[in-house]
């Protein structure tokens, strides 16, 4: 009863922290560092206190222990992973380690009967659910753009339009951006300077040219990078420039662990249903 509790106590407090981080990330794509560090905090003093628990009811807290700490591992290999393949912000790695830090070591609340499953979701580290679903739940985004592009390509012909350009690179940005007219694009940036990023660069030999690149700098030379580009556009009189969307992923985050806790592992749960 007592483990029950503090595993409700573990998803309220995620829960609360979750959302304060999922709103500061949609308002500004920022995370304050104090929701990360309560989340570890807090996930820490809970199973601490579940530990002692365990121990004072003779119980063996090995399983327990190695399976919230084999989560933090992952939690971990998941950030060093999106770090090095430019596929996360700064606050999105660090999410995933308060994630496994503040996870319940429990099954999900509806698990699906099948004994393949069951053995599968047993061995598989929370956090990988978590990752997974996260990102399933971002795949229909490409299309939601592309359909954008699609839609509104005939209203501004003129901001679709590519010169040297390869056919793939031509088909591939319609799923990852859209154009936009330059005109007040410093004044936003100064505003929301990371709720978008561009995907054209500037030579002095080619002109401009799409430019597909996983960023790894830091925030004081991406905001450095995106004023010079501003600069670009305004002596070369550019019209109009192709831009990514930069999407709240923490919220997305969010919406992966606790679909995680609900049904577990989509992908695990996908693969038992289709074999």
């Amino acid at each position: 009863m007592i483990g029950s509790e503090l595993n409700f106590l573990l998803l309220i407090l995620a829960f609360l922290l979750l959302s304060i981080g999922s709103w500061h990330d949609i308002k500004t794509r920022e995370v304050a560092d104090w929701i990360w560090l309560s989340m570890i905090g807090g996930g820490i003093a809970i199973h601490v206190f579940q530990f002692l628990l365990l121990i004072l009811a003779k119980e063996s807290v090995f399983e327990y222990f190695t399976t919230w700490t084999i989560n933090i591992v992952f939690a971990f290999s998941l950030a060093f992973f999106l770090t090095f393949s430019g596929l996360g912000g700064e606050a999105d790695r660090i999410a995933f380690i308060a994630i496994g830090f503040i996870s319940p070591v429990s099954p999900p609340l509806i698990i699906f009967q099948d004994p393949v499953y069951e053995i599968l979701i047993a061995i598989t580290p929370r956090i990988l659910g978590t990752f997974f679903n996260a990102y399933l739940i971002t795949l229909p985004i490409p299309f939601l753009i592309f359909g954008y592009n699609i839609v509104n390509q005939h209203l501004y012909p003129d901001l679709y339009v590519f010169s040297n350009e390869s056919k793939w690179k031509r088909f591939s940005i319609r799923f990852i951006g859209y154009p936009r007219q330059t005109q007040n694009l410093d004044m936003e940036l100064e505003e929301k300077p990371w709720h978008f990023d561009f995907l054209e660069e500037f030579e002095d030999e080619t002109g401009w040219s799409i430019l597909f690149r996983a960023r790894l700098d830091t925030p004081e030379a991406d905001l450095t990078r995106k004023q010079e580009l501003i600069s670009l556009i305004q002596n070369t009189e550019k019209r109009s420039i192709w831009i990514q969307p930069s999407l709240p992923f923490i919220f997305i985050l969010m919406l992966g662990f606790f679909t995680d806790i609900l049904v577990g592992n989509l992908i695990l749960l996908f693969m038992v249903i289709l074999l």
